[in-house]
């Protein structure tokens, strides 16, 4: 059985172009997150289990997000899926924003406005996906696991994918992380918006059969 994985004409950008790419996602992708907070509507599996050490230890979220991160990082190590420079710079890069962000969001009001916000959010977030995949600077820390394990353990990435999230959302949930509506939205959502958006900032879908 085969999984589609992204595969990017690297040759067309620049390294200062792929890396402009690389900081318009996560820029984009950690805007969305804020939003998606101030919805309180619950959050996607990752950030939940972001959410809940945040809220267990006392540390900010920002931080939360660069310690799991290299946490991450450090597991994709282990499992000898090796990180490229993007997959260490996006913890960073997103934990200091989120800090310096939130506190200038207002929450979001009426029940109506919270769920398209959640909506249009996980879309935007999604683009940021695929423009950090077509920087193709190095996968995302999350990403890096999720590839270790498929070939380590020799199951399709897609099964591969479904465990992490359930992992990260119990997990989550179980240290105090905001679960809701907000959580199946994105869950549902973000699978098929980064397959949209990926082959409108020029990538391709290429098989990668799966381990046996």
């Amino acid at each position: 059985m085969a999984m589609p994985m992204i595969e990017t004409r690297r040759g067309v950008w620049s390294i200062p172009g792929r890396m402009a790419l690389l900081l318009a996602g996560s820029l984009i992708s950690t805007v969305s997150y804020a939003v998606t907070i101030q919805c309180h509507l619950g959050l996607g599996p990752l950030f939940v289990l972001q959410d809940g050490i945040a809220k267990r230890s006392g540390i900010g979220l920002g931080t939360s997000v660069m310690v799991v991160g290299f946490g991450l990082v450090a597991l994709a190590v282990a499992l000898r899926s090796w990180p490229g420079p993007g997959t260490l710079a996006l913890p960073i890069l997103g934990g200091v924003v989120l800090d310096a962000l939130l506190p200038q969001l207002p929450d979001v009001q009426g029940w109506p406005l919270r769920l398209a916000a959640v909506v249009v959010a996980t879309w935007t977030m999604a683009l940021a996906g695929a423009l950090m995949i077509r920087a193709s600077i190095g996968v995302s820390s999350y990403d890096a696991v999720m590839l270790g394990l498929h070939r380590i353990v020799g199951r399709p990435l897609g099964p591969t994918r479904l465990a992490m999230e359930a992992t990260a959302l119990a997990a989550g949930w179980v240290l105090g992380g905001s679960v809701g509506v907000g959580t199946v939205i994105t869950g549902l959502l973000i699978g098929p918006g980064i397959h949209f958006w990926v082959h409108r900032v020029g990538g391709r879908a290429k098989p990668i059969p799966s381990a046996s």
